[in-house]
């Protein structure tokens, strides 16, 4: 099994479609479509086609029985191709829908799981990538969620043999020989993954929804592009709203041509510039000046002090990645409870993941995307 080539993780959303398994009957919830609960003022389909729907090209939903009790959603209803086959049944069908669109990979995910990750397609496609693998699935702590997963749709005759020749239908045995890789998210303080199969997981769910989102974020971008526009176009948009942010955003480039007194570190809250680039001998190379980057961090160290919120930092370089530059002024201000967003190429989004413990929000690289991040973290609660 070859898997889809994954270029770069910005354009996979391009390439994926995204599919929500409807599940059974919900017996322990009194037989109802479990998609209808509502949780925090959404039923669980709406949730989950809210996760999913920013994070694909198109969106469907597997479900058997008919498919008029659910043409309110205003999305394809695929029905397995037969009945009996369980959640892999599901996943067969949107394989071959998905192909039949033209698309590359399938994003799957229950309707029962509520607190879907936002950067769910990121964080898999990242795995897949690592992996060579053809398919990845989510794990949270030490338990694996195997229909939440990232498949190449060319698996769909591999999974077809399996289900009518092998007779083989259990989800973990499928992902195992597929060779699916494992994205790993942490179950503190929550579990993204939770599902509600009772009233109590409901009343639990419930409660869950109130939680605050993850406080870090960061802008993945392909190796060479430049995240800093993007940020600079959020502070605008948060300035012109009269929101006091802080932070650093980063003028000029070595890789732009800029001459090295132009690459300078910017604070947002004084406009104070420091040049971060130093030269080195007549040739003129020049490499980063720590001391200057150690003189710049006064600005996240004011955010805290201050409570600004959002804080924006320019970029989780190649000094964050090692421990060094503004990593600790960072981790102080997620520390603090105050909604940081940096952006990270993918070249060094594994560090990144391990600097933050995982407890962070991927975004594409796009000012949509930016907003909804900071709306939820700005929203009461």
């Amino acid at each position: 099994m070859s898997a889809a080539t994954i270029d770069t993780l910005t354009r996979l959303r391009g390439a994926t479609a995204g599919l929500i398994l409807a599940g059974g009957s919900a017996v322990r919830l009194g037989g109802m479509d479990k998609g209808r609960l509502v949780v925090g003022g959404q039923s669980l389909f709406a949730r989950a086609a809210a996760a999913l729907g920013p994070q694909t090209a198109t969106l469907a939903l597997s479900a058997n029985g008919p498919a008029g009790r659910l043409a309110d959603l205003g999305l394809p209803v695929l029905a397995d191709e037969v009945a009996g086959l369980g959640p892999l049944g599901g996943l067969l069908a949107g394989l071959d829908w998905a192909a039949r669109q033209g698309f590359a990979w399938l994003l799957t995910a229950p309707a029962d799981t509520p607190f879907l990750p936002p950067d769910l397609l990121l964080r898999l496609g990242h795995a897949a990538r690592a992996a060579r693998a053809p398919a990845a699935i989510a794990a949270s702590g030490a338990r694996a969620h195997g229909v939440v997963g990232l498949w190449d749709v060319a698996l769909a005759p591999h999974l077809r043999a399996r289900l009518f020749e092998a007779g083989q239908r259990k989800v973990g045995a499928w992902s195992e020989a597929c060779g699916a890789a494992i994205a790993l998210w942490p179950d503190e303080p929550a579990d993204p993954f939770f599902n509600v199969n009772t009233p109590a997981e409901h009343q639990e769910a419930e409660r869950l929804a109130a939680r605050r989102p993850a406080r870090g974020g960061a802008v993945v971008v392909a190796r060479g592009e430049d995240g800093a526009p993007l940020l600079a176009a959020l502070a605008a948009e948060l300035r012109a709203e009269g929101i006091g942010l802080g932070g650093l955003l980063q003028e000029g480039s070595k890789a732009g041509g800029d001459r090295p007194e132009a690459v300078r570190l910017v604070a947002l809250d004084t406009g104070e510039a420091f040049p971060i680039l130093q030269r080195l001998g007549g040739g003129g190379a020049c490499m980063v000046d720590e001391q200057a980057v150690c003189g710049a961090s006064g600005a996240l160290r004011r955010a805290v002090a201050g409570r600004l919120s959002p804080v924006l930092v320019n970029k989780f370089g190649p000094l964050e990645a090692e421990g060094l530059g503004l990593a600790d002024d960072m981790r102080a201000v997620m520390a603090e409870g105050l909604a940081l967003l940096t952006t990270v190429t993918e070249a060094r989004l594994e560090a990144w993941l391990r600097f933050c413990g995982g407890e962070c929000a991927l975004l594409f690289d796009e000012l949509d995307a930016l907003r909804r991040w900071w709306r939820e973290r700005a929203a009461p609660g």
